[in-house]
């Protein structure tokens, strides 16, 4: 089995493996020409040959994804050029080479932009040149393919390195609240004898603390299923569910959340199709979206629910009648950490988390999420799930 060894340029080397794992497609309309390719490349690499770019894309599609390709400029039908047009979108990292016996440069001009072209090559050609200029594409390939993925690894280096960031100062900005909170209330509990503290007070006073260990427990859960969701770790229990009902019940647990602010939940059901999803994840979706429009309404306003069904899919909308969200802010709703311009109308907290893990549990279930809002009438979520 022959092993190739590429010499670069500063004398280094890099170990290619087997000669199928590299590629090469000739194309040319001259019967005689593909002959002679043929055997002077087989025995080093995985060969194809075709003689039009109708043929040689048929290949492609066909599942042979070559590194390289070697085709003649002036054909028939469809020229080298418009051939290795075609190719950009299936193949982005493939080096192409033009095999030609004219000279014309609009032809080469031609192959450099709509091409994307590496290399030329006249006809006619000695052996030694073409062998060496084939090698030094593959070599050319491969390193391409390693700074590529190099680049990759930076990029998702420097990710994981700004959300860490980014969870760093969450968790000191968001957890310093709360903290804060229960040392100065245990403070007062501390010192209640000589305060003289009523029965109410103590009890007003552990409220307090209850809520603001609840804050904390939500922002450090959040945290924990976003990082989950990431590394595909949140497994998914699929169930059969009925939409309308299960939103019906769902909504009653929500009663006392808008009876603080006065608020009233309007339900329509105008379906009550089927979906599988997780039954957990889907109350925390609902949850979450239903919150948030009682979070960011004003008092004595309505949020409306509604239930439909319509081309195979079913749909829960939640409207409600805040501030509304601007179309710029729209475009960054569903990402992590991102805080908009609203805030909610009774000092209600946020952690920056919720929709973007919304999105991703949607997503894993084979739904859709969205917002469609007009800045003076509110905004609506919508949820998108096939029907079962």
């Amino acid at each position: 089995m022959l092993r190739i060894k590429p010499v670069l340029s500063d004398s280094s080397t890099i170990s290619l493996s087997a000669k199928e794992e590299y590629r090469l497609l000739i194309v040319d309309d001259e019967r005689d020409i593909l002959l002679t390719l043929h055997e002077l490349f087989s025995p080093l690499y995985t060969v194809r040959t075709a003689e039009s770019g109708a043929q040689a894309l048929a290949i492609i599609q066909s599942g042979f994804i070559p590194q390289v390709i070697l085709a003649d400029q002036r054909m028939p039908g469809m020229s080298g050029t418009e051939f290795f047009a075609q190719t950009i979108s299936l193949m982005p990292h493939t080096v192409r080479v033009v095999l030609t016996g004219y000279t014309d440069v609009q032809d080469l001009t031609d192959s450099i932009n709509q091409g994307n072209v590496y290399r030329f090559l006249t006809k006619p050609w000695r052996n030694a040149d073409l062998l060496e200029i084939i090698r030094v594409c593959f070599q050319h390939y491969y390193l391409s393919e390693e700074k590529t993925a190099l680049m990759q690894a930076l990029e998702r280096l420097e990710y994981i390195n700004n959300e860490k960031t980014e969870i760093l100062s969450l968790v000191a900005h968001d957890l310093r609240s709360p903290l804060s909170s229960i040392q100065i209330t245990a403070e007062i509990i501390t010192n209640g004898v000589a305060m003289g503290l009523t029965e109410e007070r103590y009890e007003e006073l552990g409220k307090q603390i209850t809520a603001s260990t609840e804050r904390m427990n939500k922002l450090i859960k959040n945290l924990l299923d976003a990082h989950a969701l990431e590394e595909g770790k949140l497994p998914l229990n699929f169930v059969s569910m009925e939409v309308a009902q299960t939103v019906g019940m769902l909504l009653k647990d929500f009663i006392p959340k808008a009876q603080a602010k006065n608020i009233t939940i309007e339900y329509q059901a105008e379906a009550n199709p089927t979906i599988s999803v997780d039954e957990v994840w889907f109350y925390q979706i609902i949850d979450n979206l239903f919150s948030n429009a009682v979070k960011y309404s004003p008092q004595g306003t309505t949020v409306l629910v509604k239930v439909s069904a319509s081309n195979g899919n079913a749909f829960v909308s939640i409207h409600d009648q805040g501030p509304g969200i601007s179309e710029e802010d729209r475009t960054k709703l569903f990402q992590r950490f991102s805080k908009l311009p609203s805030r909610p109308t009774g000092g209600e907290k946020s952690t920056g988390l919720g929709l973007s893990t919304v999105k991703k549990l949607v997503e894993k279930m084979n739904g859709r999420v969205w917002c469609e809002s007009n800045t003076a009438v509110g905004a609506v979520f919508i949820l998108q799930f096939p029907v079962f």
